[in-house]
């Protein structure tokens, strides 16, 4: 059908969405690559021009705009400075580029959401879950039977961690993260046909396994935590009082306390047991030691992108002190104001707010902001939390809530 001479299928998505959808899809394979560009890259692009242009028709009003453009303008004056004084650990133009389509990405991606219906939003979500789940149990299944290279692109890392055509394992760790938790959400707040709850727990399993393939402990971690803070909040939902939601919490929160201080060495142990199994594990943490050295070189704004750790031989494998090397303490400031930001727009539906915090956790031993679904599924989240009703959002100041809603029009029921 024709709306407002645009293709639009059946489900309501409009065929142009679908570039938007396949790049998210395609994500993982970067051994398709020419340079940095490769079809996702390209798919994604072509979609955010369309919208980025709106984006600033409301000057520097929004956070999202003024968290990329100081934090570039940070990470650009750190590079000059990197250049000048330390060329071996900097990334150059290479690492600019990087971050520039992170952020037209994230600026057109908001722009465009904010532009469609909350169904429409929706319907792209699922539309992405499925295809990915589909698409990525085809190349599992072909590299058993077929190849393990699609088209040249390497399917396993070390024959035994599944890529999906990715040049590491991380690149499908972060997507099948990502997905399982955007129908966690479809789960947990939107009304669904049973059919539909058969299909997003489905394509939960599907990246599961994915995840699991992909031997990522790092991503296991981001899954358990994120899964964790998803069962606490809907047991909460079950709570209809405010005064029950505030001792619940409070239980909870003493619970956990008193298990850190009564078990502390053995989990200790355990957990020092379950890095150490990870090939590189342990080397993490003596890479994580050298944060000191790029503020000592540069304290204000940092290094820019490129290689600060064990004096310009490695990266640091953590988002956060990646970003102090790179940007400094003007860059953390950033950081730090910008994820208070999104907090505190998120928390209109909490639920919203697992997806990044998973990606927030997976930060801790990876360096997630440099990956695609990232800021794609982050800032969808974001679009998301401002088309909600307000009286359908999960306050907890409020007594009754609604546990799971439905957008008018949308055929989930």
């Amino acid at each position: 059908m024709m709306s407002s001479f645009k293709v639009v299928r059946r489900n309501g998505i409009a065929l142009f969405d679908y570039l938007l959808i396949l790049g998210l899809v395609l994500a993982p394979m970067t051994e398709l690559r020419v340079w940095k560009i490769g079809p996702s890259e390209l798919l994604c692009m072509l979609w955010s021009t369309k919208y980025i242009r709106g984006f600033f028709e409301g000057g520097l009003k929004n956070y999202l705009i003024r968290f990329w453009l100081l934090f570039y303008l940070t990470v650009t004056a750190g590079m000059l400075y990197c250049l000048i004084f330390y060329p071996r650990e900097s990334s150059g133009v290479d690492g600019l580029f990087t971050w520039f389509f992170m952020l037209y990405i994230s600026l057109g991606v908001y722009a465009g959401m904010k532009k469609h219906s909350l169904r429409g939003i929706l319907s792209i979500l699922e539309t992405v879950v499925v295809l990915s789940a589909v698409w990525y149990l085809f190349l599992l299944v072909y590299s058993r039977v077929v190849s393990p290279y699609f088209f040249g692109a390497r399917l396993w890392y070390a024959r035994v961690r599944y890529t999906g055509g990715g040049r590491n394992p991380h690149q499908m760790a972060i997507l099948s993260l990502g997905m399982m938790f955007v129908s966690f959400y479809f789960l947990c707040r939107v009304k669904l046909s049973l059919p539909k709850k058969l299909l997003h727990a489905a394509c939960m399993l599907a990246h599961l396994y994915y995840l699991f393939l992909t031997r990522s402990t790092t991503a296991w971690m981001a899954m358990a935590a994120a899964y964790a803070v998803g069962a606490v909040l809907l047991f909460l939902l079950l709570k209809r009082s405010v005064r029950n939601r505030q001792i619940t919490v409070i239980l909870l929160a003493g619970f956990s306390l008193l298990v850190v201080m009564v078990a502390f060495t053995q989990l200790y142990q355990k957990f020092y047991n379950w890095v150490a199994k990870d090939p590189n594990g342990l080397h993490r943490f003596q890479l994580f030691a050298y944060v000191l050295d790029p503020l000592r070189k540069n304290f204000l704004f940092g290094l820019g992108d490129g290689t600060h750790s064990n004096d310009g031989i490695s990266e640091f494998h953590n988002t956060y002190l990646e970003i102090i090397g790179m940007s400094g303490l003007i860059g953390v400031i950033i950081f730090v104001l910008f994820t208070y930001r999104m907090i505190k727009k998120l928390w209109h539906d909490p639920f919203l707010l697992i997806l990044p915090f998973a990606y927030y956790v997976y930060g801790f031993a990876g360096f997630g902001m440099r990956r695609l679904p990232y800021w794609v599924l982050s800032v969808i989240m974001m679009a998301m939390a401002e088309k909600i009703p307000i009286q359908e959002g999960l306050r907890f100041k409020e007594r009754r809530l609604s546990r799971a809603w439905s957008p008018e029009g949308l055929l989930y029921e």
